[in-house]
């Protein structure tokens, strides 16, 4: 009898296993050496496995990655990392000049925190325009007692003498009066109506004052809560500020 002709298969790949297998006890190994490295910012772990994850995300495998992937064997674009790293100000001063990063790249480590709020400063100026406000030399101010007046005008005959005894400084360019209305109690709907009587009442002693829209420009109002719990909370208060031109 004649000897049976097996189909021919295609290749064996079952080599995957143990390879997959002999690549993770590496990156385990490798894992714990770096946990018990003196230098713990990160930098050593991105040295070591970022040829293996750029390996990964190039060379594609059959039936896993995209084909057209095994082309570039490296990316095109690779952004450098971010570390949260000690005080630079506690390090020795480095010879070199290199940096906080001391491995032999001598890559730079940013502080993400700081890198971040620098991002969003340049947003707020790139979206709004933003003006820098003068120095206060000095301020003094007059706290108003009572209640503030629910209907009608909030001017009450206090609020109108002390206005009366500090609002000719605003003929001063370098003078300013800002309104403070005081939250009955700690909550939003009372900061609310404080903001709100706090606009009223800034309208009313500009017409008051016959102010001109360049020292009303100087005429702020503003409504907050109080915080001393000891201290008698006042209804108003108006604070008057030297500047500094």
């Amino acid at each position: 009898m004649g000897k049976c002709k097996c189909p021919p298969v295609g290749p064996n790949m079952s080599y995957l296993v143990s390879f997959g297998d002999c690549m993770t006890a590496l990156l385990a190994f490798f894992i714990v050496l770096n946990s018990l490295a003196e230098e713990q910012t990160g930098a050593n772990l991105h040295a070591g496995t970022g040829s293996f994850i750029k390996a990964l995300e190039s060379h594609g495998v059959p039936g896993l990655y995209e084909s057209g992937r095994s082309q570039n064997a490296f990316q095109g674009v690779d952004s450098a990392p971010l570390y949260m790293v000690e005080d630079p100000e506690k390090r020795p001063p480095d010879p070199n000049g290199a940096g906080p990063d001391d491995t032999e790249e001598r890559g730079r480590v940013t502080d993400r925190q700081k890198d971040d709020f620098h991002r969003f400063l340049q947003e707020i100026r790139r979206l709004n325009k933003l003006e820098g406000q003068p120095n206060i030399e000095g301020e003094v101010s007059f706290d108003i007692l009572g209640k503030m007046p629910s209907e009608g005008s909030p001017l009450t005959p206090a609020m109108k003498e002390t206005l009366n005894s500090i609002g000719p400084m605003l003929r001063q360019a370098d003078y300013a009066i800002e309104l403070t209305v005081w939250a009955t109690t700690p909550s939003q709907t009372a900061w609310t109506r404080a903001v709100e009587q706090s606009d009223r009442l800034r309208q009313d002693a500009a017409r008051y004052l016959r102010l001109t829209p360049e020292q009303q420009a100087r005429f702020t109002a503003v409504g907050r809560t109080w915080i001393d719990g000891e201290i008698k909370r006042p209804a108003a208060s108006v604070t008057l500020r030297k500047l500094e031109l």
